[in-house]
């Protein structure tokens, strides 16, 4: 497993700048040591963007390929965009117009695809800058709540945090839109607490770009930050400011409601029935499991496993340094901003019937922020124990790389991402397979009109085909309509031979086979 990490130069310069960080952090240069934190994040982020060679099933997939076409028509949010046949759909993995998902992420991401071109790196770049700029956020929250040294040990434990380094491979569902959201989301809260500390006018701005940011990424669940802010405001009411706080909360909410409002108006006119359909799909995940995403009472607590690590203690453990933050806290504000957020977040998906590790993703530095505070008060009583400084030093260096070790969860990210004969090997094998076929297709016709059917290498693959030919491509066997139909239109016709076409395909000279089998790789 070694050999996986310390084989790649990415891996090791990312490592080098952490442990650059912790030196600097520990001679008390704390800029330098945010710098040395900030690259490392970047680095290493392109490393874990860098493990999976091909776009993952399934969102990341459908959110490339709507990208990749709002390059050239970013408010044209575009599927299919040649669907060929009288083939109708208001699905959203079906459609040509595509408002499954709020713009901001797939205009990141188009934008992205611009600058890098059509590639894995492409699509994930925003996400791992996303990411890196995070750690400022963490920290200077860390800072305000309790001190420097905890602000840094949390930025230092997000960045080497597995569940957030996952999000940037794709690996899990809605990717790339849930680190958007959560990053715009976060974004505002650390504003709000900017806010309170130093009541500047430009605090109260970015609150309302971040949540309405936030909202451009996963809709009203953005509006997060002025529920916790109504707490603040209504829990200080004794102190007299209880008009001039409503107030300026109003006051940002309309910048919110600037940044998020045109894109509604503008969707609503120009593709009515497309937008309502999706607004009413959205809110059958309040009463609904959509596609198979359900879970009891107890998801959020048992998605911890799946957040921090394996082990029975992990989600009594982390809970535990949580509520010992929050205990311990001394400014009320800064109590309330954390269990507001908390407990908004939890309640209201605990009770949504759909439900998915990345919702509750927002209040995911908070129990990073536990952690970190836990671990300083731990060091603290260890190493005052320990006469030398040197020694001190020393212990608390080892016990810093431990927690980093286990935050990490190399063996997960082996699991996920290795070529070997473990964990999801043999889906990797495929992906990597059908990613070189499209790419020796558009290789070998270029620029020809060009039609691609039976497109079955994996679930869905036909929108990979498109994204990396640009050809029409569909996932089932063409009738003989269809086929005098692409015929007429002009199209030379591609079927993926899987060994079940049908007599009358294997028969017709005109269409080329291309043969795929997935039972012997």
């Amino acid at each position: 497993m070694g050999q996986f990490f310390f084989s790649n130069n990415y891996f090791i310069a990312s490592i080098v700048l952490v442990l650059l960080s912790i030196l600097s952090f520990q001679t008390h240069r704390e800029k330098i040591a945010l710098f040395f934190l900030f690259a490392g994040s970047i680095i290493l982020g392109i490393f874990i963007a860098s493990l999976d060679p091909f776009i993952n099933l399934w969102d990341e997939q459908f959110h490339a390929l709507v990208a990749k076409n709002m390059i050239s028509h970013p408010f044209q949010p575009t599927l299919i965009e040649e669907p060929v046949f009288d083939f109708v759909s208001n699905h959203w993995a079906y459609g040509t117009i595509w408002l499954h998902k709020q713009p901001l992420f797939l205009w990141q991401m188009a934008a992205s695809l611009k600058i890098f071109g059509l590639s894995e790196i492409g699509v994930r770049f925003p996400s791992v800058l996303m990411h890196a700029i995070m750690i400022i956020f963490i920290y200077r929250i860390g800072e305000i709540f309790i001190s420097k040294k905890t602000g840094f040990y949390s930025a230092l434990f997000f960045t080497c945090a597995y569940f957030p380094l996952e999000y940037l491979t794709g690996f899990y569902a809605t990717d790339h839109n849930d680190i958007s959201f959560f990053f715009y989301e976060f974004a505002s809260i650390w504003a709000l607490t900017e806010y309170y500390q130093s009541k500047k006018t430009i605090y109260l701005i970015l609150i309302g770009v971040f949540a309405g940011a936030a909202i451009l990424c996963k809709w009203l669940i953005g509006l997060l930050v002025y529920a916790v802010w109504s707490i603040l405001i209504i829990s200080n009411k004794k102190n007299g400011n209880f008009l001039k706080e409503g107030l300026k909360l109003v006051s940002s909410f309309l910048i919110c409601v600037v940044v998020f409002l045109p894109w509604q108006v503008y969707s609503y006119l120009k593709y009515p029935q497309e937008y309502l359909t999706e607004m009413a799909f959205n809110s059958k995940h309040i009463t609904e499991p959509l596609e198979g995403h359900g879970g009891d009472y107890f998801y959020y607590y048992n998605a911890l496993y799946e957040q921090f690590g394996e082990g029975a203690i992990i989600p009594p453990l982390i809970l535990f340094c949580f509520i010992g933050l929050v205990y311990f806290l001394k400014n009320k504000d800064h109590k309330i901003i954390l269990i507001s957020a908390t407990a908004i977040l939890y309640l209201f998906f605990t009770f949504v019937s759909t439900k998915m590790y990345g919702y509750v993703f927002v209040v995911f530095p908070f129990f990073i922020l536990g952690l970190a505070f836990a671990f300083t008060a731990f060091s603290e009583k260890v190493t005052s124990l320990i006469k030398k400084n040197y020694f001190k030093e020393i212990t608390n260096a080892v016990m810093l790389l431990a927690i980093l070790f286990f935050l990490f969860n190399s063996g997960k990210l082996y699991k996920h991402h290795s070529n070997l004969e473990y964990g999801r090997y043999r889906s990797r094998l495929i992906d990597v397979r059908e990613k070189q076929l499209f790419i020796e297709l558009k290789k070998n016709f270029g620029e020809k009109k060009c039609l691609i059917f039976n497109c079955n290498t994996s679930l869905q693959s036909h929108i990979l085909a498109i994204f990396y030919t640009n050809y029409p491509a569909f996932n089932f066997v063409l009738n003989e309509d269809q086929i005098l139909k692409a015929k007429k239109l002009g199209y030379i016709l591609i079927s993926i031979d899987d060994n079940n076409l049908p007599d009358r395909i294997n028969g017709d000279k005109s269409i080329m086979k291309i043969k795929f089998d997935k039972e012997h790789l």
